[in-house]
Order: C-alpha cells, then sequence, then structure tokens
C-alpha cells in the first residue's frame, strides 16, 4: 500500500475498531500506574535485561492496549501492524479468560525457558505482524532479515523473559510462516479515503483508566 496512505489506514482501523471492539482503548502506559509497575518488576525479574517495556514495547491486558508514550513517533504504518497484532492478544483473552491467559503466558509449562504457553500466544500473534507487514509494507519487508532476527530475538531474549531458548524453531516457523503467504498472499488491504488536509489521524482510542480503575 502507498505510504501517502498509511494515515488514513491507520484512521481507518481504529474506525472499524470503535464499531466491532467497542470496549478496546489505547492508552499510553505513563498513563498507568499498573504498567509503571510492571516495569519495576520486569527490571527485577529479568535482572535488567527488559528495560524497554515502558518505551518501546506495546502490551495488551484485556481490552487495554498500553502503548508507549512515544507512540505518536511510530510510522503510522506500524502503528497499524502493531495494533493487528494487539488485537489477537485482545482475543485471547476473551478465548482464555484472565484467569486463563495469566496461566498461560507465566506459568505453562515453565515461566522461562521453555516458557511454551507464553511462547504460543505471542506466535499467534507475531504471525498476525507478518500478514500485516506483507500487507502493508509489502513481501521484501516481511521477509526481510532484520525483520526475523528482531522476532526470533523476542522468543530467545529478555523481553519477553526467555520465553523459548531454543531460536531454531522460532527461526523455522517464520521460514514457514513465509512460505505460507508465498504460496498464498494476503489480500490486499482496501484502500482507505485520504484525510482531508491538515487533519491528522487519531492516536489514541477511548478515555484513559483513572488510578485505580480496575483492568478490563
Amino acid at each position: 500500500m502507498p505510504s501517502d496512505l498509511h494515515d488514513a489506514l491507520y484512521q481507518a482501523y481504529l474506525d472499524e475498531l470503535r464499531e466491532t471492539h467497542p470496549k478496546v482503548r489505547i492508552i499510553k502506559k505513563g498513563d498507568s500506574p499498573f504498567c509503571r509497575f510492571i516495569d519495576k518488576v520486569l527490571k527485577v525479574v529479568t535482572f535488567g535485561g527488559q528495560r524497554r517495556f515502558l518505551d518501546s514495547f506495546t502490551t495488551t491486558f484485556g481490552n487495554r492496549i498500553y502503548v508507549p508514550d512515544c507512540w505518536w513517533m511510530f510510522t503510522p504504518g506500524d502503528r497499524y501492524c502493531t495494533l493487528r497484532h494487539e488485537l489477537v492478544h485482545v482475543e485471547q483473552f476473551k478465548r482464555y479468560t484472565w484467569p486463563g491467559m495469566i496461566l498461560l503466558y507465566i506459568f505453562l509449562p515453565l515461566p522461562a525457558g521453555f516458557a511454551g504457553g507464553r511462547a504460543y500466544l505471542e506466535w499467534e500473534a507475531y504471525r498476525e505482524s507478518l500478514v500485516a507487514t506483507w500487507q502493508v509494507h509489502g513481501e521484501l519487508e516481511a521477509k526481510s532479515p532484520w525483520l526475523k532476527k528482531r522476532i526470533v530475538g523476542h522468543f530467545t531474549g529478555p523481553e519477553y523473559g526467555w520465553m523459548w531458548v531454543k531460536g531454531s524453531s522460532i527461526s523455522t516457523r517464520y521460514d514457514k510462516a513465509i512460505e505460507r503467504l508465498e504460496a498464498s498472499p494476503p489480500p490486499p488491504l482496501p484502500e482507505p479515503l485520504a484525510l482531508p488536509t491538515g487533519e491528522p489521524a487519531d492516536l489514541f482510542l477511548g478515555d484513559p483508566p483513572v488510578d485505580g480503575e480496575a483492568i478490563a
């Protein structure tokens, strides 16, 4: 898709989410005491390996998608692809419920090294990331070595608590996903209507929670 339409694409996706997922909220992590607490915990349990939780990673809890405070610096196309990834997690929370997600993501079968539950949940989302990248940025971007290295690194490194140390198996999954996309490419995205001149796309969705508000 031409890059000059990415702003309109992102706006159209927010409009779609308002209709299909009215409970979904996109919130800055800096506005969330809960995310600031999680950041402190992650720095401890990863021995300082995950120091970018607040400023580089997007995280979903239930219907709330928490984005870095620098979300506005992401390109509209990258924001769109990120939300496609995160919406997979929104659907997982619906499917498995909060207790099920906590059990799968943190404890089954191990909290680190071979955290199969966490790896399964994240691979579902990263598979969608590949499809979205192919549709927005093109085949070459989806097949780029740097993207493969980044995704494999998320599974094997401290960002996700060393969830799957056997990087070769993640690399194989990535290659097979690309092969499936080559054999059956995803359909082109509908071309959105261009935004009126001078009108920026929204960055967030819904009102931020107040301190102490329960996560739903």
